[in-house]
């Protein structure tokens, strides 16, 4: 049996993530400032240093465009462009209604190290769309 060459390892990110979160991470969907956002937030992981911030647009109580910026690991910005894919076209009510885990089930899991990219989407997302 040949040995791999150091060189030759996978990437941590081939090792650890599903390929929806590949998928995520290479498309970066909705990726970037929304400037008609009518609902923001800025959350930031305090132990990691990630930061994510989710814009919303909301019409008729419905989100009608949705857009992110993250600043951190692969997980958590796998998690925030889910995010904004999930809550598209669906109620403030039903966008809330996320939870970590039904987003982790979307995303194929994540290594367990990584679950707080999950939690700090969701956080993300509770706090731009909450009442007020």
């Amino acid at each position: 049996m040949k040995c791999r060459r150091f060189t030759e390892r996978p990437s941590e990110r081939e090792i650890l993530y599903s390929d929806k979160v590949k998928q995520l991470i290479q498309e970066l969907p909705n990726r970037g400032k929304l400037e008609a956002a009518t609902h923001t937030s800025r959350v930031e992981n305090p132990v990691c240093g990630d930061i994510t911030q989710l814009y919303f647009r909301v019409e008729n109580d419905s989100v009608v465009e949705s857009r992110f910026q993250t600043y951190g690991c692969p997980a958590a910005i796998a998690a925030s462009a889910a995010v904004t894919l999930l809550c598209r076209d669906h109620s403030v009510k039903e966008c809330l209604e996320l939870t970590t885990d039904t987003l982790l089930k979307y995303l194929g899991g994540l290594p367990a190290h990584k679950l707080h990219g999950a939690e700090l989407a969701i956080d993300a997302l509770r706090s731009a769309l909450r009442p007020s």
